[in-house]
């Protein structure tokens, strides 16, 4: 398409760009425009002259948009290296006293420094982290230590093993002073996630469809966000003994063994109420808790901290564009355990700053979309 004389290429071409076209396309299965209906497209045109002063307009915008851009990416980049900064602090910081004093630094410029969605999610895994290393909520002396926990599971596995009810379980390695991160807590301990389980098993294989009669299994796209959503369900044509085996109770963790995606490869949902008639697919690995001694809760919340997924991402091996992580990977997790009754009083902080948090990045969210609007009708009254 050549234009005429009178036209001015560039400004020809920033119309063609600003039109759209989709309207006078036609055909379904491969959209196309035939020249006759180009021809008979309508445009505005000034004179030549005028349509060189749009278009340094138009350069000049463009120009200075790329600058804003550019500037804005720069200033977003060092902001958030700020923050990752100051909350680092927190996390070494060696004492009560010292955390303290660095919670009072960020606190006075909270409302300069969490103005950003990767703001506030740097602050949520920094609360994590705090959890996880026994720093945020105080320690009770009389509490029953961990240890105690671990010594009743202990004796319950050995009871079910010899009731016929379980089968033992290859001892894990001990876990040595160079594995340990840092250091815990008095009464807390550092423990291999095999040996607070109860029973861990793989989903079933069974070929599983929308019109296949037989019991609804869960697949990944069900436990993806973190919770059960059963909008979506297929169905296997599972015996009564599979589903016996693959049935979920409340307080069993289910994690993706495989994905494309890293960092959804390990991620846990928890099962909050019993799913009797439930199975769950292959992808996928069932997590049964010694429940009367760990809280499901706690453990499903920790799975989310970085201390956890750098140990899962670590071994994930590829194949063919898929990643896994198997059951002896999970059975190996180092985890940081607390006393019962502290297990409960993290999951309630957490709870409630993720909460404060969560309704903060919405009104940035909202802020932001403002802004966006506000932007828009400046931008088409200046047009028109």
């Amino acid at each position: 398409m050549k234009p005429c004389n009178a036209i001015s290429g560039e400004w020809f071409y920033l119309i063609l760009s600003a039109l759209d076209m989709s309207k006078y396309q036609s055909g379904t299965s491969i959209p196309a425009i035939n020249q006759s209906v180009i021809g008979s497209i309508p445009i505005a045109l000034p004179s030549l002259k005028m349509q060189e002063k749009i278009l340094s307009y138009v350069i000049t915008l463009m120009s200075l948009c790329d600058q804003l851009e550019l500037h804005s990416l720069t200033s977003l980049d060092a902001h958030q290296q700020l923050v990752e900064t100051l909350l680092t602090t927190l996390t070494d910081s060696q004492n009560a006293d010292e955390l303290a004093e660095n919670w009072s630094r960020i606190s006075e410029h909270f409302d300069t420094l969490f103005t950003t969605e990767a703001s506030i999610d740097a602050l949520k895994q920094t609360i994590l982290q705090l959890a996880v290393m026994g720093k945020l909520v105080p320690q009770d002396p009389n509490d029953e230590p961990a240890s105690e926990l671990l010594k009743r599971i202990a004796q319950e596995k050995a009871q079910l093993v010899k009731d016929g009810k379980m089968k033992k379980q290859k001892p894990l390695p001990p876990i040595s002073d160079e594995e340990k991160p840092f250091e815990l807590p008095d009464g807390w301990e550092w423990v291999k996630l095999g040996n607070i389980l109860h029973d861990i098993k793989y989903g079933t294989s069974q070929k599983c469809d929308y019109n296949i009669s037989g019991y609804p299994v869960l697949r990944i796209p069900n436990i993806v966000k973190g919770i059960i959503d059963l909008a979506d369900i297929k169905y296997g044509a599972l015996t009564d003994s599979e589903l016996k085996d693959l049935t979920l109770n409340k307080n069993d963790l289910l994690f993706i063994r495989s994905n494309g995606s890293t960092n959804i490869v390990g991620q846990s949902t928890l099962v909050q109420h019993d799913l009797k008639d439930h199975a769950y697919a292959g992808y996928i690995i069932r997590v049964r808790l010694h429940n009367e001694y760990i809280n499901a809760r706690y453990i499903n919340m920790i799975m989310k901290s970085n201390l956890i997924r750098e140990q899962i991402e670590g071994p994930i091996r590829t194949t063919t564009g898929v990643k896994n992580i198997n059951s002896n990977e999970l059975m190996g997790l180092l985890v940081p355990l607390p006393p019962k009754n502290e297990q409960g009083i993290i999951i309630k902080k957490i709870n409630e700053i993720d909460t404060t948090l969560s309704n903060l990045k919405v009104s940035i969210q909202s802020a932001q979309q403002t802004q966006v609007h506000l932007a828009d009708a400046l931008t088409d009254a200046a047009i028109n």
